[in-house]
């Protein structure tokens, strides 16, 4: 199960290095003047099916090109995956996104503070090709993304 999610990680860094531009000169910021917060558990407008799925906010790192980029985790997807042993992904860990993207999404705050999930290996590998200029940010909402990353894991 580790493995399909950190393949859900490494898939999404992949594609949204092709859904935005390159980003220079991250800085870590708690909250970087943004609605959103660490531990905020919102609903959004989901694909069908998929209506009892939420996203959480995992991090949020301010850029001096992409402004905010709010990473989230995602619960209650039923995402098809020929290589999960049970047809379908339900979490993916940590997805990039601009704030801009987000708000596109339809969010509705459910919780101020939930549990945030274990995404620091998705985190890093995402960072390390941020920073070298390989990844980039989702800069779609999240049920387009979720449908992009379907597509891409049964390529």
């Amino acid at each position: 199960m580790r493995r399909i999610f950190f393949l859900a990680s490494f898939v999404s860094v992949l594609i949204a290095a092709t859904l935005s531009g390159e980003a220079q000169d991250s800085k870590t910021d708690e909250k970087g003047g943004s609605k959103y917060s660490v531990g905020q558990r919102w609903s959004y407008q989901t694909r069908e099916g998929e209506e009892d799925s939420y996203l959480i906010i995992l991090r949020i790192d301010k850029d001096a090109k992409l402004g905010n980029i709010i990473h989230i985790a995602l619960r209650g997807l039923k995402m098809k995956s020929r290589r999960s042993p049970e047809g379908i992904i339900e979490n993916v860990n940590h997805l990039p996104f601009s704030e801009e993207a987000l708000n596109k999404s339809g969010l509705k705050l459910l919780k101020e503070k939930s549990e945030v999930p274990d995404f620091e290996e998705g985190y890093r590998m995402w960072r390390e090709a941020f920073d070298a200029g390989h990844a980039g940010v989702y800069s779609i909402t999240v049920a387009e993304a979720v449908k992009v990353m379907e597509t891409a894991l049964n390529k």
